[in-house]
């Protein structure tokens, strides 16, 4: 009677490990990090210079190195350039709370009093990357009124020693287009990267 009891016993222990393995299985599953976005400028602006309609990034959670797909769809509205200071913020989550990223190596929360000097180099060599090329889509400042509709296209993520430190985690980054005192464009992003290897990201 003792050895039918002790069995009944281990099998209530068994059947109690499995289904708390399976819960936390499915916790894990359920919390899995995905892309989320928004448009993010303020009501207050009456004439935002760009607007964003769609924003998707896949996989996810982002793999590095490796390829991603990004697709766009933006309208905008006004002529900007060099007159447009970008701010950014980004937040990393650790031990479950959001934590500033401090900008280091021109990433992280920085502000930037020209952001079109990033993209002098496409300037230079007088080409933009294929996959804007092939949808007709700039590349350098100025930028004028129009429609953006980038589809899903693939580009390569590669790794930078410098970004080590930032290469992997739950994050979220709000980048603000700022002319004088408004918010003219906004987006806010929130995605998981998990690094292979290597370490920081840039796209190519």
């Amino acid at each position: 009677m003792q050895a039918t009891h002790s069995l009944d016993v281990e099998r209530r222990r068994r059947l109690f490990n499995m289904k708390s393995v399976l819960l936390l299985l499915g916790i894990f599953v359920s919390s899995e990090a995905t892309f989320t976005w928004w448009d993010c400028v303020p009501a207050t602006t009456t004439h935002p210079y760009v607007t964003f309609t769609k924003m998707d990034i896949s996989p996810s959670p982002a793999v590095l190195p490796g390829n991603i797909t990004a697709s766009v769809q933006a309208t905008v509205h006004h002529n900007f350039g060099r007159d447009v200071k970008m701010v950014v913020k980004m937040d990393k989550k650790l031990l479950g709370a959001w934590t500033k990223v401090p900008c280091a190596h021109n990433v992280g929360s920085c502000n930037y009093d020209n952001p079109c000097e990033f993209l002098s180099a496409f300037q230079t060599s007088g080409t933009c990357p294929p996959q804007l090329e092939a949808h007709g889509l700039p590349c350098t400042c100025p930028f004028n009124p129009e429609n953006i509709n980038l589809p899903p296209s693939v580009f390569q993520a590669k790794l930078n020693t410098a970004w080590e430190w930032i290469a992997t985690g739950e994050f979220r980054v709000e980048a603000e287009m700022i002319h004088g005192h408004d918010i003219v464009g906004c987006f806010h992003v929130e995605m998981d990267i998990k690094r292979v290897g290597g370490s920081g990201f840039i796209f190519g």
